[in-house]
């Protein structure tokens, strides 16, 4: 029976052979009875959500109207956490523990918008103008006591020990906006938008932007030189430039915060708990697009190519400051990014037929993703490199560095060299910069080490792809169907950062290890293994960002096939029904890929961890309408 936490320790019987009693022993915070201790606690919460939408809509004059809409939504969450005096969170001095939280999340939100569509001849006009206004407020209330009389009373009121603490948090937002529309004879379009927005998670200085766009198409397909066209059905020409924006995730990264929550001999006390930019300023993106749409062959052939060039200015982000100051990190506008590539798509109807039909579709993004620039400090002839970490699942899985003209993806840590079949150790490259051959000794021509500490961390990988998107075929005969939704990554690196749990050579000793890592460790049998032998004196090596756990990204996956069947509507008319659908559906059925020991379609940083992995799914069902 498996009676551990972290599933990577050994199994443990739940019961003391020598007692018979219930297995209570823990080793750290890794390995305990669950079966014993999940009787020994209670966790219940519920939540009631309460939303309200008015709507208001007054025709002024002809063509101009007037519309308002104010939204309310509220959420009460309402949680109850109790450990008994024999669970470990709740054993002595505590003598058994219970929580009593609520949290109660108001957001408001009022628009106000005035439009005017007119249309004169082949001329069309729209304009519009309108004021918003956004309210979000979080309050949190907790009241925990310790030392509670019984289990059967797991109550605040009855503790011995009680604390409270309450405190809310939230932000606003106001903007002005307009647009303006013109379009001549559904052939040539103009649109340019304009917009003030304030939100307070800037200080005064750089609350309130200005964010505007214009863009223009050409229909081509509707001058007259095309439509005596047999090949040509569409041709649509567009193209746009703007600017966005993105806040802050935080609330008050323009403002020193102090914590009273520190108490010395029962007197209140405040720490800092933050470092402030007060000229913290918006997130801006420069957006430019281009692209022509067309159709072909009585539109048997539909596509599009699309141009796009971002640049990101401004950008935020918490920067790692000098630990000297007590904190960690503070929030920054470090520098400018810049992504751009090309997005196309393209379906064929490959048969078009009344009782047979079969079409295809294709997509696919190239991309390229760099850092452009990145403040400098004094006079520095380039920016200063920012070292970063995944924020996925708060395990700091993989490691990337900002550095000017590199990706926003880079993978930064040591280059694993392999393996040293002489004797099983981690061998590290060192990558001195001025020499190649500089290290304790050579492996592969190379400067290498039994040591990480003395190599260098360099940029080992890339987690943008090359090119990833999807393709599609629908298949259709007398009412059967055949869906199949597929979708790809072609290059790129994927950082797989739960693996080093599952491979580690010595640093968790008792650790429970893959079949892969024992069928590839290096033995005095097996001296060719490329994974290294198991040492007690090897502590480190494993936990280290490296190459050892950097992987080709490439995948192929079917993420979706449906085959279904529509009833004759012959054998429906008489029970009164109008339409009937009995289908199957699967997703994730088929996947194939580069790196074979795990789910190769992960998260926007391309990285892996103990997240749950996309399953196969199967669903049957039947669809009626009357």
């Amino acid at each position: 029976m498996l009676q551990s936490r972290n599933l990577l320790w050994p199994v443990y019987w739940p019961t003391d052979y020598k007692t018979g009693l219930p297995f209570t022993a823990r080793f750290g915070s890794l390995a305990q009875n669950n079966v014993y201790y999940d009787n020994e606690w209670d966790n219940t919460a519920g939540t009631l959500n309460i939303s309200a939408v008015e709507a208001l809509t007054v025709n002024i004059l002809s063509g101009l109207t007037a519309k308002s809409i104010f939204s309310y939504n509220n959420s009460q969450i309402k949680e109850h956490l109790y450990y008994s005096a024999l669970h470990f969170s709740g054993v002595a001095p505590v003598n058994g523990q219970v929580h009593e939280l609520s949290t109660n999340i108001n957001k408001m939100v009022s628009s106000t918008t005035l439009n005017y569509n007119k249309k004169i001849l082949q001329h069309s006009i729209g304009v519009l103008a309108g004021y918003e206004a956004e309210k979000n407020l979080t309050d949190f209330m907790r009241s925990s006591g310790n030392n509670l009389p019984s289990s059967s009373l797991p109550t605040v009121v009855t503790a011995g020990t009680t604390n409270a603490s309450a405190y809310n948090w939230g932000y606003n937002m106001q903007s002005f906006l307009s647009r303006a529309e013109y379009n001549f004879s559904d052939k040539y379009f103009l649109s340019a938008s304009y917009r003030r927005d304030g939100n307070s998670r800037f200080g005064p200085v750089n609350r309130w932007a200005n964010f505007w766009s214009v863009g223009g198409a050409w229909n081509i397909f509707k001058e007259d030189f095309l439509k005596e066209s047999e090949i040509l059905n569409e041709l649509r020409i567009r193209g746009s430039y703007g600017t966005n924006a993105t806040t802050p995730s935080g609330n008050y990264g323009w403002r020193t915060l102090l914590s009273f929550t520190d108490k010395y001999m029962e007197q209140p006390g405040g720490s800092i708990i933050s470092i402030a930019d007060s000229g913290l300023a918006w997130e801006t993106n420069y957006n430019t697009n281009f692209a022509i749409e067309f159709g072909l062959l009585e539109r048997r052939v539909t596509g599009s190519i699309e141009y796009f060039n971002r640049d990101s200015r401004n950008l935020l982000m918490d920067v790692p400051i000098s630990m000297v100051t007590g904190l960690g990190s503070t929030l920054k506008n470090i520098g400018k990014i810049n992504n751009r590539g090309i997005e196309w798509n393209l379906g064929i109807d490959i048969v078009r037929k009344e009782f047979l039909k079969w079409s295809l579709g294709l997509n696919g993004t190239l991309m390229n993703s760099k850092v452009t620039k990145l403040n400098r400090q004094g006079g520095a002839q380039a920016g200063q490199d920012i070292i970063w970490n995944d924020p996925t699942g708060n395990d700091a899985r993989a490691q990337f560095i900002y550095r000017e003209g590199q990706s926003m993806l880079a993978f930064y840590g040591f280059e694993w060299a392999g393996v040293d079949p002489t004797n099983g150790k981690n061998v590290w490259y060192i990558n001195d910069p001025n020499s190649s051959t500089t290290g304790d000794f050579e492996f592969n021509g190379r400067g290498a080490t039994y040591t990480y500490s003395k190599a260098n961390r360099i940029i080992i990988g890339n987690g943008t792809p090359k090119m990833f998107g999807g393709f599609t075929s629908d298949l259709e005969y007398k009412g059967i169907s055949l869906n199949l939704n597929f979708i790809y990554k072609l290059g790129g690196d994927l950082y797989d950062g739960a693996y080093k749990d599952v491979a580690d050579d010595g640093y968790y000793w008792e650790r429970i290890r893959s079949q892969d890592y024992y069928d590839n460790m290096w033995t005095d049998n097996n001296t060719l293994g490329t994974l290294p032998k198991l040492s007690g004196n090897d502590l480190t090596d494993p936990m280290q960002y490296s190459t050892r756990q950097l992987h080709d990204a490439s995948f192929l996956r079917l993420k979706n096939a449906t085959i279904a069947y529509r009833l004759p509507h012959n054998l429906l008319g008489g029970i009164g029904v109008r339409n009937a659908r009995v289908f199957v559906n699967g997703t994730n059925l088929f996947t194939t890929a580069k790196y074979k020991l795990a789910d190769p379609e992960v998260n926007q940083f391309a990285t892996r961890g103990w997240e749950i992995p996309f399953a196969k799914t199967y669903t049957f069902g039947i669809e009626v309408s009357f």
